[in-house]
């Protein structure tokens, strides 16, 4: 598991996200993938992504890149500012998705021009634009990628009355050593399984049976969750003002509210929207 956070080509002080996707790859079965598959599927219900150009942003272990190409994408290209992000994803694609037409290069949001712009049927980026330290700079060039009549799905965190508190504690975690994360992560595994607890659920059910939308498990799920930093957060009327700004009409928003206020952490509202033709 990453020790420290990372500087990557944007010049961005970050938490090493894509060791921890490397970890987490090893780990990597084909129900997981099937489930992932599942998971695009939820949000592109209507065949959207048979013969599509695909373009995954922020791909992490290269998990959705996976489903796409296995659910019949044209081509999907991804990208990732992580260097070990990149090495994840291209190892996962080499595995599970061999005869689909791909690309992998290690760039960020914040770098995309004009090179590429309108490219895209569809442009997915979920988890990763709240990370960027400039969230709505890095929604607004991913709509770019977006081609007429094509499609963006996005997911940011919902604002809590605690996103202050965990953004210090994201950016003390990121920025600490071995011994530091390994006790945050005990303090925050502890009090988290004593919630459980208190409301009547079991806490060894509750991680065996743990299913991340990225499929993550628990474990790991949770050291990306307490190091991912820089962080930002928002709201849903505020997202869906700016893709209507962006000239998108959101035709299916998940909104997940976080328990406890935000307590334990915030969920990731998803939108997917449609890009005018017009």
């Amino acid at each position: 598991m990453p020790t420290a956070a990372v500087v990557n080509g944007d010049g961005g002080d970050r938490f090493a996200f894509g060791q921890n996707w490397q970890s987490f790859v090893g780990t990597v079965t084909t129900e997981i993938v099937a489930e992932a598959e599942q998971g695009l599927l939820r949000l592109f219900p209507g065949g959207e992504i048979a013969g599509s150009r695909f373009l995954d942003i922020g791909s992490g272990s290269g998990l959705s890149a996976v489903a796409a190409g296995r659910l019949g994408a044209a081509r999907v290209d991804a990208i990732d500012v992580d260097p070990a992000s990149v090495a994840a994803s291209e190892a996962l694609l080499t595995k599970f998705a061999p005869d689909a037409a791909w690309s992998v290069r290690c760039r960020s949001v914040l770098d995309l021009g004009d090179d590429g712009a309108g490219a895209y049927d569809i442009v997915y980026s979920w988890g990763v634009l709240h990370h960027t330290g400039a969230m709505w700079d890095a929604l607004e060039r991913a709509a770019a990628m977006v081609a007429p009549g094509g499609w963006l799905a996005v997911a940011f965190y919902r604002r809590t009355p605690f996103c202050g508190m965990w953004r210090f504690e994201k950016r003390c975690y990121s920025h600490g050593g071995t011994w530091l994360q390994a006790a945050i992560r005990g303090v925050y595994k502890a009090f988290f399984c004593a919630g459980l607890v208190a409301t009547g659920r079991n806490p060894r059910r509750y991680v065996a049976g743990y299913k991340s939308a990225r499929g993550m498990d628990w474990h790991h799920d949770v050291h990306d969750w307490l190091g991912g930093y820089p962080y930002e957060s928002t709201e849903p009327a505020e997202v869906i003002a700016r893709l209507h700004a962006l000239g998108f009409d959101p035709l299916r928003v998940f909104e997940h509210s976080a328990a406890a206020l935000g307590l334990f952490g915030s969920h990731c509202d998803e939108y997917v929207a449609r890009r005018r033709s017009g």
